[in-house]
């Protein structure tokens, strides 16, 4: 089993096509309006650190709206192409290479750090993780960020009659994940149940102030949706941080506060 940077290494010339269908567009712009409640468009300047950047969707749209960004992702190839992309869009951005569990950052540097595409879930060791982004950001800033939703990956193994993958996720807490059409390297997830992530931010020493559910109405009829892309995004959002919809999405958002 390989980290999941060595699988990205080998998606990277095609990570942006393979995330832009009509479900992956509504999931971008439901976080983006779930960012945009923390980050609020009248607020410029600030400090932001995005972790695990990836192709540099966040790095740049964040910079573009007048953000000091520092984007670290431990895949070269998905470096290469998000620092081609900044150059494109003619942004400043400081690209940096390194691991989530070590980030080369000073102590209290940041306003809000980032760790969207599932960054904890995929590490190999999120709780370090946790603690690094504790270190780096400024007091009161804040961690935003998503990870996959173990109820998402129960429902998919219970309905399919995997038992023993059911067992797997609730004793190992690890599932193995990969497009096989892409790339033949596959690597672990850690899926969160919603109760969990609770206890696995407060114990590095910061506060869950919100939490949502990213795509509830799924599945979705993909033509009606492309068609109605800004009517769905009004229903997702209403409903997005109701209890009773976190069973149903295959992702969750939240933000913790550095006391």
């Amino acid at each position: 089993m390989r980290e999941s940077w060595e699988y990205y290494n080998d998606i990277a010339a095609r990570y942006d096509y393979m995330y832009e269908d009509p479900y992956w567009q509504l999931y971008h712009k439901i976080v983006s309006r779930l960012v945009g409640d923390h980050i609020s468009s009248d607020k410029t300047g600030c400090d932001i650190l995005d972790l695990g950047t990836g192709t540099g969707r966040w790095a740049i749209c964040l910079a573009e709206d007048g953000h000091r960004v520092t984007a670290v992702d431990p895949s070269c190839e998905m470096l290469k192409v998000a620092k081609m992309k900044a150059d494109i869009a003619e942004v400043s951005v400081d690209f940096i290479r390194a691991n989530g569990e070590a980030l080369p950052c000073d102590d209290q540097s940041y306003d809000f750090v980032l760790a969207m595409g599932d960054v904890l879930s995929y590490s190999s060791r999120p709780l370090e993780v946790l603690q690094e982004v504790t270190r780096v950001l400024k007091s009161g800033g804040e961690l935003l960020a998503t990870v996959d939703n173990a109820w998402a990956f129960l429902q998919d193994f219970l309905s399919n009659a995997e038992y023993s993958m059911s067992e797997r996720l609730l004793e190992e807490k690890l599932i193995p994940i990969g497009d096989k059409k892409f790339s033949s390297k596959s690597f672990f997830t850690r899926p969160y149940f919603p109760g969990e992530l609770g206890k696995a931010v407060e114990s590095t020493g910061l506060l869950l102030n919100d939490m949502a559910a990213v795509v509830v109405f799924y599945p979705y009829n993909e033509r009606e949706l492309a068609k109605n892309m800004d009517k769905a995004l009004e229903w997702e959002y209403r409903y997005c941080r109701e209890e009773e919809t976190f069973a149903r999405a295959e992702h969750i958002f939240f933000s913790a506060k550095k006391r």
